[in-house]
């Protein structure tokens, strides 16, 4: 069984792979292709497409779950830092 044949066949891909076309409202319409597993080497990537863009292009997106909990976790350090900012604010003379 080869690299992508295990890949493909359990683990969670690494990457989704998009055709993104551009639209008249400059959005784009993002289609999913397929997805892509990181060589556990870090040495390149496997890229297994179920369809082929028509352009050529595939854009290669992180999974979104794993954006949005970096996305989430950049809020609460955020949250977290202005809330000990307005602490060390109460405590300061006037």
């Amino acid at each position: 069984m080869s690299e992508q044949d295990s890949n493909s066949a359990g683990n969670r891909p690494d990457y989704i792979a998009y055709s993104v076309r551009d639209t008249r409202d400059g959005k784009g319409d993002w289609n999913k292709v397929g997805a892509a597993w990181e060589h556990h080497d870090g040495q390149g990537i496997d890229l297994q497409l179920d369809a082929t863009p028509v352009d050529g292009r595939v854009t290669l997106r992180e999974l979104r779950e794993e954006r949005m909990n970096s996305y989430e976790g950049e809020r609460q350090d955020e949250n977290t830092e202005r809330s000990s900012e307005r602490k060390e604010g109460r405590g300061r003379a006037r």
